[in-house]
């Protein structure tokens, strides 16, 4: 059903149907401090809308109120994964708690001024951006247009606020694991193209610890698929002598494809191998053998992600506890380490 003229409903028309005043719908869809009606009366509203199909104008809302509620996040360059899609599940009920909605975006690579100036005449109440996007250029279009800049990260040359994330603590907390269980011969995956940014850094930080640790490191250079494993397994099952007893595979994907191309070759995990991997995919808890994983979880970084935003529009300090806490990354110890 739609109004009488045949144009969109508007909040008058439902202001008509529910028998109520456009500022008693104002209230109901918005939540406006300094009214209160009734139950009955709520609910009568909440008829009228979905009688007549009707949906708020958020430009207009925003326009009369000076500011939004959108939260907008560009989706990361890095592909899509189960954490990445977790945590936004998460942050999306988060900021919602807050009365903040997450608005996602499909640039994954604009940078500098012309990079964000799409976001900015969206005019959201704030923008999560990751951390090497955040440029002076970029900062100041989005600030002047009323916009609070979380960065995801620490920038490198503009101050704003941002949540410490650490993409190599994960690594540092299997390679810490590892050494611990007394594995004194480490591989390590290294995917290529586009995990670059994430893996080198990875490699590193396993590397470093080892190094501290007289261990020796093998660079497993990869890529997603079976194929690209098989050398570097068949020079494992050729020298039992010379072979990890561990490796850490770069994430749950890699670990499960690694322990694959092990079996194949008939190799086991852990028994030949120890294989542990990063995120906390969900098929690593169901496949045999389970798979040791670290990862932060992501209702931890949503929850951060969203009271540091509400923080911010609010003029609130912000909680550098909470924020370090939330991301730090958690062990799970299954069968296959």
């Amino acid at each position: 059903m739609t109004s009488g003229s045949g144009s969109r409903p508007t909040s008058a028309d439902v202001a008509r149907l529910a028998g109520v005043s456009r500022a008693t719908v104002s209230y109901v869809l918005n939540g406006k401090d300094g009214h209160r009606v009734s139950e009955a009366t709520r609910d009568k509203v909440l008829a009228a809308v979905r009688t007549l199909d009707y949906a708020p104008n958020a430009a207009a809302r925003t326009l009369r109120a000076g500011h939004g509620d959108v939260v907008l996040m560009p989706l990361p360059s890095l592909p899509l994964s189960p954490p990445i899609d977790a945590n936004i599940q998460h942050l999306d009920r988060e900021l919602a708690e807050r009365g903040l909605r997450l608005l996602l975006h499909g640039d994954r690579s604009g940078a500098g001024a012309a990079g964000v100036r799409s976001f900015a005449e969206l005019r959201p109440a704030a923008v999560l951006l990751d951390a090497h996007r955040c440029t002076p250029s970029a900062v100041r279009l989005l600030t002047g247009a009323g916009a609070v800049v979380l960065a995801i990260g620490k920038p490198r040359s503009v101050r704003v606020p941002y949540l410490p994330m650490d993409s190599v603590a994960v690594a540092r907390l299997a390679t810490r694991y590892l050494l611990d269980r007394g594995h004194r011969r480490l591989a390590c995956l290294v995917p290529g193209p586009p995990l670059v940014p994430l893996s080198e850094p990875r490699f590193a930080a396993v590397a470093g610890l080892a190094a501290d640790a007289g261990v020796p490191v093998e660079r497993v250079d990869c890529h997603m698929d079976v194929d690209s494993l098989r050398p570097a397994v068949a020079r494992w099952r050729g020298s039992a002598r010379r072979r990890p007893t561990a490796v850490y595979a770069y994430n749950d994907e890699f670990a499960l494809l690694l322990i694959e191309a092990l079996r194949g070759a008939g190799l086991r995990v852990p028994g030949d191998i120890a294989v542990i991997g990063s995120g906390s995919f969900p098929m690593g808890a169901v496949l045999r053998p389970t798979l040791t994983t670290t990862h932060i979880p992501a209702g931890q970084i949503a929850r951060a992600q969203a009271s540091t935003v509400r923080r911010l529009l609010d003029g609130e300090p912000l909680n550098h506890e909470e924020m370090a806490a939330a991301m730090q990354p958690v062990l799970t110890v299954r069968e296959s380490a």
